[in-house]
């Protein structure tokens, strides 16, 4: 008898797939493009809208716990290579930009996760996707009570910017264009616009859409934030023209997303941050942080962060101006691009 045994094969019958079968597949491929693509737009349901449906949100998102009264928090959101940063104090919470279209998912569950059900003030600083890009979701889960945008009227809204606005008609959101000077209260905080933004030489660039931003000032007993948008040197310089006594600031959010072409060493001359943030997506295609204005923190001996390597960036403030850092993630090293 041969030592080797004979191999077994078993016979499987194979059926074609029935027609049904496969219009059913293209048919929920189709479906899951069209919800990631259009959701929130007219009746197709974004994904937060389907989740709720099935009893999945928020109910199961889990929240932090209330502040402290007299206690603030700004919270600089990972949303990639986009601003977003919460502002909580006494209950009221304040959202300045709102990331790109592609981070307005995991945006609505942040923002619920910090427990916001209801925003007092959402903040458009200028028109931009980066920044614009989840705000129509926020409007669509939140309660909203004012969305606050640069002058508009000289500019081609379209795109996101133009279905944010239609979304705020829609939910009968207030939209109120900034004025130097204006200020709203969050919580026992008061945010002010200290320049609605500056016409720029090179009309209808990025640089001029950036000179757009809305340059903001919070300020909460003694710790203030300094939030400029985009806003390039041009606008600045204004800024430091306009306020040469007025702009020193515990916390400032890196100018565009921590480029050299803003975050000039007059401005942070006058701002003298003690901790500075930049918001921006791990090895973009723009190089931010720029190399150029990380040298520049390290002489000055300021503390900077970057949401690329360390994830969402949450500052909690006292009264006094003392504050914390608590970072989502440590960064590697190796991970670090050469800015």
């Amino acid at each position: 008898m041969s030592k080797y045994r004979r191999r077994r094969y078993c016979r499987h019958s194979y059926r074609r797939p029935q027609l049904w079968t496969i219009v059913a597949a293209v048919l929920i491929a189709v479906a899951l493009y069209v919800v990631e693509n259009y959701g929130g737009n007219g009746f197709v349901p974004s994904w937060d809208q389907i989740y709720q449906w099935v009893g999945l949100e928020p109910s199961q998102i889990e929240t932090t716990a209330p502040l402290p009264e007299g206690e603030t928090e700004v919270v600089f959101l990972d949303v990639g290579q986009g601003d977003a940063v919460l502002i909580l104090q006494n209950g009221a919470a304040c959202l300045i930009d709102a990331g790109p279209k592609d981070a307005r998912q995991n945006l609505v569950q942040d923002l619920r996760s910090y427990g916001v059900s209801q925003l007092d003030l959402l903040v458009m600083t200028h028109p931009h996707a980066d920044h614009v890009g989840g705000m129509q979701a926020v409007l669509q889960n939140f309660d909203v009570q004012t969305l606050l945008t640069p002058d508009l009227s000289e500019t081609d809204v379209t795109g996101q910017t133009q279905r944010t606005l239609q979304t705020a008609q829609e939910c009968g959101v207030p939209v109120e264009t900034a004025y130097t000077g204006q200020q709203y209260t969050i919580g026992t905080g008061t945010l002010t616009v200290l320049l609605p933004g500056v016409d720029a030489d090179t009309a209808g660039s990025d640089d001029a859409t950036n000179d757009m931003s809305l340059c903001l000032r919070f300020e909460a007993g003694n710790f203030t934030f300094l939030d400029t948008g985009d806003a390039e040197r041009n606008e600045e310089a204004a800024l430091a023209e306009q306020y040469p006594f007025r702009l020193r600031s515990t916390v400032f959010k890196a100018g565009h997303h921590g480029s050299s072409t803003s975050n000039t060493q007059t401005l942070l001359w006058q701002v003298q941050p003690q901790l500075v943030v930049a918001s921006c997506g791990l090895n973009n295609d723009y190089g931010h942080p720029h190399r150029e204005v990380i040298q520049e923190m390290q002489d000055e001996g300021i503390d900077f962060y970057r949401t690329d390597l360390y994830g969402t960036v949450t500052v909690t403030a006292q009264a006094d101006g003392s504050f914390t850092v608590q970072t989502a993630k440590q960064p590697d090293e190796e991970l670090a691009p050469a800015a």
